[in-house]
């Protein structure tokens, strides 16, 4: 058996799946464990389905647009104990970088769009400490930012316009975790916790009423946002010579994250977005050796509904998903990695000033490829 390309298979699949709250990456670290001096670039294109129908009965058409994602990061061993791994993702956008575009129509929340923007830099070193033990940690800095548009007469007369766009801010926190291996029979289990990262973005509303003029105007303030702490779990242990079993669970922290812009705050009395739940992702996969150089993965994903009724801008709540991924090693340490995920979306209420508009079977499709490089 070759254990680096059922490696390489394994690490897609582990990454392609849909995290919760509004992660978008799961922040992985497992570019940590590969051997050797390692550097990949992944890409990955998620193309959901999401409809619902307004009170007379028109389609919203879909609510989400495509999005695209990348990653990409480059591992050093600096010597027998001590390793190094520098890793680019997108960590965040499941509201604000999904292009949301409800049609014009009778739905209430017709024209309503969100775009976000982030970009994570991790820079993490592994050390061993003892046979089988080893403990890793580093520094993690987050860029975010969006834009919200609200729109439609279920916003009424006042919200009917209104315009969020928060520059993006860098923040900085941390990783520390530690893991176990028993490399004879392929076992580890690796333990990772993020830190919150504070944020301030610059903040500028338009379309904000005044109560004391009666008129609409702009107000530029600075907008905190503190990016949840976090908790990943990921294991995987040889069942044979050439299966290996895999799986990961996260916990991320969004109960009582919001994003509450000045003016809209106080013309409301509450935020512009906000989570009442943690999230929690599971995922359990098999992957399989298959010839010298080829290897394929099957894996399961599931993230654990709340059961609230959603906003205009989260309109599923949960989902089920499978993931199929293939690895295959060219030779001279190029490795190519590619996988397809289909996603059913948790059906879910979204309030209207009517009463809710049931968004329901509902699906999601996401390819990838990888591309890693052993020197």
């Amino acid at each position: 058996m070759k254990p680096l390309v059922l490696a390489a298979a394994v690490s897609f699949s582990a990454t392609a799946a849909l995290p919760g709250g509004i992660d978008q990456s799961g922040q992985p670290v497992t570019l940590l464990f590969h051997e050797g001096d390692y550097v990949e670039v992944g890409f990955g294109y998620w193309m959901p389905t999401i409809r619902a129908e307004g009170t007379a009965g028109n389609s919203t058409e879909n609510a989400y647009g495509d999005l695209p994602n990348f990653n990409a990061g480059i591992r050093k061993q600096i010597g027998e104990r001590l390793a190094a791994a520098l890793i680019l993702d997108q960590p965040y956008g499941v509201i604000v970088n999904y292009d949301l575009d409800y049609p014009a129509g009778d739905f209430a929340y017709a024209g309503t769009r969100a775009r976000p923007e982030s970009l994570g830099v991790t820079g993490l070193l592994r050390y061993g400490v003892a046979p089988g033990w080893s403990l890793h940690g580093g520094l993690r800095a987050i860029r975010f930012g969006g834009e919200v548009t609200l729109a439609g007469w279920g916003f009424g007369p006042v919200l009917d316009g209104y315009e969020w766009d928060g520059s993006d801010d860098w923040g900085l926190g941390y990783v520390v975790g530690g893991s176990y291996e028993i490399p004879e029979i392929a076992l580890r289990v690796a333990l990772t916790y993020g830190s919150r990262t504070d944020l301030t973005v610059d903040s500028v509303e338009t379309h904000v009423f005044d109560p004391a003029s009666g008129g609409f105007g702009t107000v530029r303030s600075r907008t905190d946002i503190t990016m949840p702490q976090s908790v990943n779990l990921d294991f995987q242990t040889g069942v044979t010579p050439k299966t290996l079993l895999y799986g990961a669970v996260r916990w991320a922290d969004w109960e009582g994250w919001s994003v509450a812009p000045e003016g809209f705050a106080a013309l409301t009395g509450g935020p512009l977005v906000e989570f009442e739940h943690d999230t929690w992702s599971y995922k359990l996969g098999v992957g399989r050796q298959l010839t010298e150089r080829f290897a394929g993965t099957l894996e399961l994903a599931h993230e654990t509904a709340t059961g609230d009724v959603q906003s205009a801008l989260t309109p599923y709540d949960g989902y089920t998903a499978v993931t199929v991924g293939s690895s295959y090693e060219t030779g001279g340490g190029l490795s190519l990695a590619a996988g397809v995920q289909y996603s059913f979306l948790g059906d879910a209420d979204v309030a209207t000033p009517t009463g809710v508009a049931r968004f329901q079977d509902n699906h999601a499709l996401c390819v990838g490829v990888r591309v890693g490089y052993r020197f």
